[in-house]
């Protein structure tokens, strides 16, 4: 049986007006806004030049957020031996991944509040 043309499945999801709400939040237009900027440094693991990816940092029992990211260059965060591959090992080599946090902000000379 053939399907209709006008039947195409597609893969993309639909977007809630929720989640679609949530995305244009002058919020999250700041955080994301802060990834291209963390995206543009070099990667914090083992210094390759930039552009990097964003790792969002999860190991401190934070909850995930688009302003906790480090700059990771793609063999450092999906390669053979990046961290999402071989987390022990990659924590065994580089440390926590939460530890490059103030790394990062002095990179990007983020001053906390009151400072």
């Amino acid at each position: 049986m053939k399907r209709s043309p006008l039947k195409r499945k597609t893969s993309l999801k639909p977007v809630s007006a929720k989640k679609r709400a949530h995305k244009a939040a002058e919020k999250v237009q700041g955080a994301w806004e802060h990834m291209a900027r963390v995206k543009a440094l070099p990667c914090v693991a083992c210094g390759a030049p930039p552009p990097s990816q964003a790792h969002h940092v999860t190991g401190d029992k934070q909850p995930r957020s688009d302003w906790r990211v480090i700059p990771l260059c793609y063999e450092c965060h999906q390669g053979q031996h990046g961290y999402h591959a071989a987390k022990r090992s990659w924590v065994a080599r580089h440390g926590t991944d939460f530890e490059f946090l103030p790394v990062v902000a002095k990179m990007l000379d983020i001053k906390k509040p009151g400072h």
